[in-house]
């Protein structure tokens, strides 16, 4: 059996530990050959056919593919497309929302148009899919089950097994923001949110004066923007995703806009405070983990640091605990859909 797995693939290293996370949950050594597809390039061009051609399911892995006008995706409306005519089937693998979310953390999913293009979108999905709609969020589950689509299965989103447990604290030098400029679905501009970044940094510089606090950037954007507001040395980035595992075991906590960067660390047992710039923020919730929000007082967002620094011992084994309790939900998945 092939598998395409279409996801985002080279621009975001986020992105990279969601499906780092992917292979380590789904049996693909018990497979042909694994065809991934970036999502970007399906518009561009027709090679994708080619790929999905030779293969036997598609899987849209670790997307948010539900967010405001998302019937008009391009990308979304072709793999549709071919889904029905070719009749090969699609597996929605922790798929998740992307909403609008205020500072005050209320999110905002869109409302049913009048002529139910969501319901009609969505629709097109419920046809195509095999065992339902596998989702990694509340907000998409609730927004799902509020257009009539009862057949919603919550999971835990892949990235929590991209990295391995770090074993001794020795390397721990580093005390982390992990940054990006880019977001869909924000009403604060990134002037205001990376000053609220640099207000934690201070007094993380305080509490930890035995470690070095670094930015870490996801995105090459971003971290050419950043470069221009502060000092070259205070940045880590690589073109490489994988260099990001080797960074992260450095790091004994973190300050977060980056939600893939909060459960790449919580893989390796690593506490993080993230704060909450979309729905796709709500991720965390699946390791009973809280989150700030931007309207909050800096003093209060701190003590939210320091508080889960402080539990980082139970955080570790709460991790090791949901790690194994998700894993054993997705084999009895997997074992439902004939894969294992």
């Amino acid at each position: 059996m092939n598998l395409s797995i279409i996801t985002t693939i080279g621009i975001n290293a986020g992105d990279n530990f969601i499906y780092e996370g992917f292979k380590k949950l789904f049996p693909v050594k018990k497979y042909g050959s694994i065809l991934l597809i970036n999502k970007a390039d399906v518009p561009r061009s027709k090679e994708y056919r080619e790929l999905i051609d030779l293969s036997d399911i598609i899987v849209i892995c670790g997307s948010p593919i539900f967010y405001k006008e998302c019937y008009k995706m391009k990308w979304q409306n072709r793999i549709l497309d071919y889904s029905k005519k070719s009749g090969k089937k699609i597996l929605l693998f922790a798929v998740g929302s992307n909403f609008l979310c205020s500072a005050d953390g209320k999110v905002k999913p869109p409302v049913e148009t009048r002529d139910g293009r969501y319901r009609k979108f969505v629709s097109r999905y419920n046809e195509a899919i095999i065992d339902g709609f596998n989702v990694r969020d509340r907000y998409c589950r609730n927004f799902l089950n509020g257009l009539g689509f009862q057949n919603v299965n919550q999971v835990s989103c892949p990235s929590l097994f991209s990295g391995d447990m770090r074993i001794k604290d020795n390397d721990a030098d580093l005390i982390f923001l992990i940054w990006g400029d880019d977001y869909w679905s924000c009403k604060l501009s990134p002037k205001k949110i990376l000053k609220i970044c640099h207000e934690i940094k201070a007094i993380l510089e305080k509490e930890f004066s035995q470690q070095k606090v670094v930015w870490v950037c996801h995105d090459f954007n971003s971290y050419k923007r950043l470069l221009k507001k502060v000092k070259n040395q205070e940045v880590l980035f690589s073109n490489n995703y994988i260099d990001f595992f080797k960074y992260y075991k450095r790091c004994r906590f973190a300050f977060s806009v980056k939600v893939h960067g909060s459960m790449l660390l919580s893989s390796m047992g690593i506490p993080s405070l993230l704060l909450q710039l979309d729905s796709r923020a709500s991720v965390i919730e699946a390791l009973d983990e809280t989150y700030a929000v931007p309207a909050m007082e800096t003093e209060e967002i701190a003590e939210m640091c320091l508080q889960k620094f402080d539990n980082k011992g139970e955080f570790r084994d709460k991790i090791n605990y949901l790690k194994d309790k998700y894993k054993k939900e997705y084999n009895h998945l997997f074992e439902k859909l004939g894969f294992i």
